[in-house]
């Protein structure tokens, strides 16, 4: 009898110390990731667990993007993730995007991934016009593409074609 309640009494106060969850999807430019967040992480803890997973040491140029009634916003690092004007709704989605953008891409961009992953955006909002690119650059930019994709690991397309 003692030592059916004792077992009884271990499962169940395992079971508590169980931290609470949801699901988060994670959209970067090629990829679709999710994880199982904890009720009580921050965005900065969610932040990091994407970069490890992505082995992405330049952090500081990404954040973690999400949508909500037709407004872009940014999760903050130090606030809960949940605390956010988020969909309630799983999975949680944000979008790992480049916040800031190097003056100088070659100086500043030491990771391969780091160039990918901007590379990639920047592309995207250019084919879909939502940063101006003069022609004569586009050129330009699509014979670079062409020339660095396997250095890229096989990035899909050229700044000329419209795949992305």
């Amino acid at each position: 009898m003692a030592g059916a309640l004792a077992s009884r009494m271990s499962f169940s106060s395992l079971k508590r110390k169980q931290p609470k969850t949801f699901t988060v999807r994670i959209a970067t430019m090629d990829a679709e990731m999710e994880f199982s967040c904890e009720m009580k992480w921050k965005g900065k803890d969610l932040f990091d667990l994407v970069c490890r997973t992505l082995g992405l040491r330049e952090t500081w140029f990404f954040g973690l993007q999400y949508t909500i009634k037709d407004t872009v916003a940014w999760l903050k690092m130090d606030k809960k993730v949940l605390d956010h004007d988020v969909s309630k709704e799983e999975p949680v989605t944000f979008h790992f995007l480049a916040k800031f953008y190097p003056e100088n891409a070659e100086e500043e961009l030491v990771q391969e991934v780091t160039q990918h992953l901007l590379f990639l955006q920047v592309k995207k909002q250019i084919l879909e016009e939502k940063i101006y690119c003069p022609p004569d650059v586009s050129v330009l930019l699509a014979s670079y593409a062409v020339q660095a994709q396997p250095a890229l690991g096989g990035a899909r397309g050229s700044f000329g074609d419209r795949s992305v």
